[in-house]
């Protein structure tokens, strides 16, 4: 079996997630991840609370990914690279609408609460992500339905350039027939 069809499939938090963010607080979420021979999708729902009932901001990320080699830091890992071909983004608090509103692209509307908007245009780019630029140096790995993709920088920044690949695994994502909720 290649190492392509063992994260093939539909992936989903084994439960709520906690990550730290750049600003010294947490990000609290919940990623759906469905996986292609080629191209991954990602569904992250960020939370503004530690009981996941208020919704910040759902990120939607959409494109190939490429094996490297084997990691020879983390056991069974392979190095792998995601680029984003499409970007959506749902904001769902009033907080998140205003920052979104003060990074405006004239490719965008004025932002609204529960109103998605996406990029995939070459060159245009949202949140620090541009479509054609932008990249994630990751890790991955499978044991049984459990897949693990990298632990994100301590620091709360993205792993987006090679020295920032990930040294250890986060929480696993367990393999499913259907997401738990409609994304």
């Amino acid at each position: 079996m290649s190492k392509a069809t063992t994260i093939v499939g539909k992936w989903e938090s084994v439960g709520n997630e906690v990550r730290p963010n750049q600003w010294g607080g947490y990000y609290f979420l919940h990623r759906y991840f469905h996986n292609t021979e080629t191209e991954a999708h990602g569904t992250l729902v960020f939370y503004t609370d530690d009981t996941y009932t208020d919704k910040s901001i759902t990120v939607e990320v959409i494109g190939p990914y490429q094996f490297l080699q084997t990691s020879t830091i983390v056991d069974g890992a392979t190095e792998t690279d995601f680029e984003f071909t499409k970007i959506a983004v749902t904001p769902h608090s009033q907080a998140m609408v205003d920052m979104l509103n003060g990074m405006p692209a004239d490719y965008l509307t004025t932002w609204k609460a529960n109103s998605r908007q996406e990029v995939s245009i070459l060159g245009q780019g949202i949140m620090g992500m541009v479509i054609g630029e932008y990249k994630e140096y990751d890790l991955t790995k499978v044991e049984g339905d459990l897949l693990y993709y990298g632990e994100r920088p301590a620091d709360g920044s993205a792993p987006d350039t090679a020295d920032k690949r990930a040294t250890s695994l986060q929480v696993p994502l367990k393999k499913v027939a259907e997401f738990s909720v409609k994304i």
